[in-house]
């Protein structure tokens, strides 16, 4: 069995945590045998790029997005943040993760057409990246949402420097189709856990690699996994921190057309579900949202707990993630406290994988 890859990512919109502080966390990540960096876009947290940027100038380890959201940037911003920032890169990749964001996105921003502007977006920052002009009459999606002039070209001035590919981060079956044929890999998001227990990742899976066949692309593209972890010695202090966000992931899968059946086959029942629902409508507290969620739904979607029982959990997912033809887990969220959590993860749960 070929080993798998370890990545981290730096959930900027939980962690209020300064830039210098993230580039001490990386570097502990980095000399713990961690391969690769990621940080999430949110518009309310430090600038993804901004970090990425900060994150290349002192450690030499491949890098990410997980993801850029498509609405948030439009792709000329993109490419030009993202060549930039490769010629701080030495080399290593640079992985752009690429989709509609979480399922807050639509409380920020308009959302429309979200397979178009995936499509468009794709095609548009390949082009760029590639030295090559763009005219956004061929990308009617793009220029009326961010407003550009359909007869204008743009290419970029300089050269992007390192490896560069681009993740699809939507995971429901028209993205995935989207992503098979136009993207260089596949990015599979935080419920990755959640959906091998329902029995629906290998159709999923299979999406992506028959539309990436169908386009002639001859190898089976990269894919990566996200795995929700919380580590701690203190293992109540690490369930805790993990309730909140493991029920709304619950919520989010029913709003991606995951059936009561599906939910059943994690263990979680139908009226469960309902009651978050009703909390979340009615405008609970994360308090009081996470008291409604049980430990069958924390553990539905998150490895949560001590180290000991967390490296446990990982070893199990990594055959999981071995036997779909991943290639690499990437651990979110991590903890309630990111620096503890990224030494446990280095000191006792990498050298078990």
């Amino acid at each position: 069995m070929a080993p798998i890859q370890i990545g981290v990512q730096f959930h900027l919109h939980y962690w209020d945590i300064s830039i210098p502080e993230l580039i001490e966390i990386g570097q502990t990540a980095k000399s713990g045998g961690v391969e690769q960096l990621w940080v999430t876009d949110n518009l309310e947290c430090r600038n993804s790029f901004v970090v990425l940027a900060a994150l290349a100038a002192r450690i030499p380890i491949s890098l990410g997005t997980a993801l850029t959201v498509q609405y948030f940037r439009s792709p000329v911003d993109a490419a030009d943040s993202i060549a930039s920032i490769s010629e701080l890169m030495d080399g290593s990749e640079l992985s752009i993760g690429l989709a509609r964001g979480n399922p807050t996105t639509p409380d920020l921003v308009h959302s429309p057409k979200p397979i178009s502007m995936l499509r468009e977006t794709a095609e548009a920052l390949h082009s760029l990246l590639a030295g090559e002009a763009v005219t956004f009459r061929d990308y009617p999606t793009l220029a009326s949402y961010f407003n550009f002039n359909p007869d204008r070209s743009f290419h970029l001035h300089f050269d992007s420097k390192t490896p560069t590919r681009l993740y699809c981060g939507g995971n429901r079956p028209l993205a995935m189709a989207v992503g098979g044929e136009f993207m260089d890999g596949l990015l599979f998001g935080g419920e990755f856990k959640a959906v091998a227990a329902t029995g629906r990742l290998p159709s999923l899976i299979q999406i992506f690699d028959d539309a990436a066949k169908a386009a002639g692309k001859e190898e089976i593209l990269p894919k990566l996994a996200q795995v929700k972890l919380s580590v701690s010695r203190d293992r109540e202090a690490a369930r805790e921190f993990a309730r909140v966000n493991a029920g709304r992931r619950i919520l989010g899968m029913r709003r991606l057309g995951f059936t009561s059946e599906d939910i059943i086959k994690l263990g979680v029942r139908t009226e469960e579900v309902d009651q978050l629902e009703i909390a979340n409508r009615e405008g609970a507290s994360p308090h009081q949202f996470g008291q409604l969620v049980s430990d069958t739904m924390l553990d539905a979607i998150f490895i949560a707990g001590d180290p000991g029982y967390c490296r446990e959990r990982i070893v199990e997912v990594r055959e999981t993630a071995h036997q779909h033809g991943f290639r690499q887990l990437k651990f979110s969220e991590l903890g309630p406290d990111p620096k503890e959590s990224v030494r446990l993860l280095c000191e006792e749960i990498i050298p078990a994988l």
